[in-house]
């Protein structure tokens, strides 16, 4: 007799198991100390592997703790805030190439100093999310950009990418960079990605494929001091923010 196909909401071992240690009484909440995380301990050397990964470097990390935060033109000593992030339940990196095969010339359109709606140019990168789960040691590693422009502003990359089309339709990542890169500009990604997971196999730290991560958690709520959404899925076990 053959075994019934996996559903969608089927989750692999491994998966349920950890989100059962994490969450035994069924709901993701907000009152973790993330100071006392394992993943604490192999951070330095993790970051540092990450960064060695040979014509590639880490563009962007962003820290669990939240708080305010400046743009790069206001002066943090003087200027209120220009927002505030969330904390979250991973340690994010953003690794890419060092060459110029992945960046790329953008825009926004952003009120100036006066409040006059202006265009201003700005330079973006492709490369790849690393975020690292202090639930769990397990990893979401997906295609992503940045993008930095001239009046400060940034676009930074997310532990979901969110890229939508003219229709408004949100894109696969894989799909949308495929069509921005040549075939050799995407292998050379694919070769990245390659590298980044064999990194985080050195720390124990297991990559989630993008089909596991977007499986449903039947049993599973979150706190009101969480940021998922609905339904909650093998991502939102893993990787939140809380307010």
């Amino acid at each position: 007799m053959t075994k019934a196909r996996q559903r969608q909401t089927d989750l692999p071992k491994h998966l349920a198991d950890a989100i059962r240690d994490a969450w035994p009484d069924g709901v993701i909440n907000g009152s973790v100390d993330w100071d006392d995380a394992p993943f604490w301990a192999v951070y330095p050397k993790l970051k540092a592997a990450l960064s060695h990964i040979p014509r590639s470097a880490i563009f962007y990390e962003q820290a669990p703790e939240g708080g305010p935060r400046w743009s790069e033109t206001s002066n943090p000593d003087e200027d209120p805030p220009d927002w505030h992030d969330e904390s979250c339940s991973y340690c994010l990196f953003f690794v890419s190439s060092t060459g110029d095969r992945f960046k790329f010339a953008t825009d926004t359109i952003e009120p100036d100093e006066e409040g006059v709606e202006r265009h201003f140019q700005g330079e973006g990168r492709i490369g790849y999310v690393v975020a690292v789960s202090l639930v769990a040691p397990f990893a979401v590693v997906t295609l992503d950009q940045m993008e930095v422009f001239e009046n400060g502003s940034r676009s930074e990359p997310d532990v979901e990418p969110h890229i939508f089309g003219l229709d408004g339709r949100k894109l696969d990542p894989e799909d949308h960079y495929r069509e921005l890169v040549d075939g050799a500009a995407f292998a050379a990604l694919g070769a990245l990605r390659a590298e980044i997971v064999r990194v985080l196999e050195q720390f124990a730290v297991v990559a989630i494929p993008q089909g596991d991560l977007d499986r449903r958690v039947r049993r599973l709520r979150a706190s009101k001091d969480i940021i998922v959404g609905e339904p909650i899925t093998v991502r939102d076990a893993f990787f939140f923010r809380s307010v």
